[in-house]
């Protein structure tokens, strides 16, 4: 027992990825390829002072209150929107580079509601996020960029249903997504909430004290991505 409080320290730190979130969207190793811009699309830009992407990563098993939750959040969000009169054939595609997330700022915390109230320390972000970065996790030297392409667009605006390819570690898996579109002008808005398994991109969840506190597989991804018309 005398080495209980260094375990949990350690896991902390280490999970960077971490309650019980809902069960994981069905995520399936690619079977289509992406899609081409149809030729009639009207383009936009993402304009990332005003997008963001959300993890939120979660604790678990029967000690999981003695560990924190977490949200990784993704500022800088490249790419481009080409939006289709049908909308079938509109295409989009994102990069987020993983060397610019951060680990626990204190609005995300906030937004993010029960389960987030604790603020983590200043040190014990700095080493949550040297973890994530690492070979065990998302392998940032190797592996600098996150990818997030459409595949198909099923239905209509404002409400569509979205394949997307997200490609993490050189992994690339298919998630079905349910995307709210807003358009305002020259300005374009979706936003859409999923959730995703760390093992399907060859993560494996720390896991201490046989299992009785870990990191959960499942991950939240909250994205709000603002993009406007390109002339």
């Amino acid at each position: 027992m005398r080495r209980l409080p260094r375990l949990l320290i350690t896991l902390w730190l280490a999970a960077c990825t971490t309650a019980s979130p809902p069960p994981p969207a069905d995520a399936r190793a690619p079977a289509a390829a992406l899609a081409v811009p149809a030729p009639d699309a009207l383009h936009y830009r993402v304009a990332s002072e005003h997008s963001a992407v959300h993890f939120r990563v979660y604790r678990a098993g029967r000690l999981a209150a003695l560990g924190h939750n977490h949200v990784v959040v993704a500022r800088q969000v490249e790419g481009e929107i080409a939006l289709a009169p049908d909308l079938a054939r509109t295409q989009f595609s994102l990069r987020l580079p993983v060397a610019a997330f951060e680990v626990d700022p204190p609005e995300a915390r906030r937004d993010a509601g029960k389960g987030f109230e604790v603020q983590p320390s200043a040190e014990a972000i700095a080493g949550t996020r040297r973890n994530m970065l690492g070979a065990r996790v998302l392998d940032a030297e190797h592996h600098p960029v996150l990818r997030i392409d459409a595949v198909a667009v099923h239905g209509a605006l404002p409400t569509p249903a979205v394949t997307v390819r997200l490609t993490l570690r050189g992994m690339a898996r298919d998630v079905d997504v349910p995307v709210t579109v807003a358009q305002d002008g020259d300005t374009l808005t979706a936003t859409a909430t999923f959730d995703i398994r760390q093992t399907d991109f060859g993560i494996t969840p720390i896991s201490v004290l046989g299992g009785a506190l870990q990191v959960a597989d499942a991950v939240t991804v909250r994205m709000r991505i603002v993009a406007t018309r390109m002339p």
